[in-house]
């Protein structure tokens, strides 16, 4: 199969059951009726651990050991085997949830997102693209005027640009709380869209 219809899909979830459950259940059916090969991080589910723990004479997270961390191991191999990316995600405090940060800490590491041999670090994974997908509870008018979009920032400004990803996109999910109803529809009818771009000429 094609490099480009690689899909990488992260989901990070706090809870076992919730809206972004369906929206990954959406995103695997689109991509799969397309004939899109992809795999699955579902950080919970895997029992993966947030916490990057950090040696006292290391500077950064580095690629692991897939003996010593054979989970890690696999999630960075899949990192460099995607050409394509797509995260979901709750908004929580106006951040990803601390388990798909606690992600983007240990997986996206020196040898496979970055290079530690320059100044700054050189991104690694040019040439691919991501979509994230958030859910909030807050209204696009606090989201926009009152934290200026901090949620969709933190990948747009500071986890993309990094690790050489220059092809994002984020659709954000207001008034998560409030029923879904035909809004939600529309809000899938324009993620499959949005699936289409990212992952073009597969019909």
């Amino acid at each position: 199969m094609a490099p480009a219809q690689r899909v990488l899909i992260v989901f990070g979830q706090g809870r076992s059951q919730g809206l972004a459950h369906r929206l990954l259940a959406t995103v695997q059916a689109s991509l799969a009726a397309r004939g899109v090969e992809c795999r699955l991080h579902d950080l919970l589910a895997d029992g993966f651990d947030p916490v990057l723990r950090l040696g006292a004479d290391q500077e950064s997270a580095e690629a692991v050991d897939p003996e010593r961390d054979p989970l890690v191991a696999g999630y960075q191999a899949d990192v460099l085997w995607a050409s394509r990316l797509v995260i979901i995600h709750p908004v929580w405090w106006f951040a990803p949830p601390a388990i798909l940060k606690g992600w983007v800490d240990r997986v996206l590491a020196g040898g496979v997102a970055l290079d530690h041999g320059t100044e700054p670090p050189r991104g690694l994974l040019a040439g691919r693209r991501a979509l994230v997908l958030q859910t909030l509870k807050a209204s696009s008018s606090v989201d926009r005027w009152v934290m200026a979009g901090i949620s969709r920032k933190f990948w747009n400004r500071a986890v993309f640009p990094s690790v050489g990803i220059e092809d994002s996109s984020v659709l954000s999910l207001h008034g998560a709380q409030e029923p879904w109803g035909k809004r939600l529809e529309v809000f899938e009818q324009r993620l499959v869209k949005e699936l289409t771009h990212l992952v073009p000429g597969t019909d």
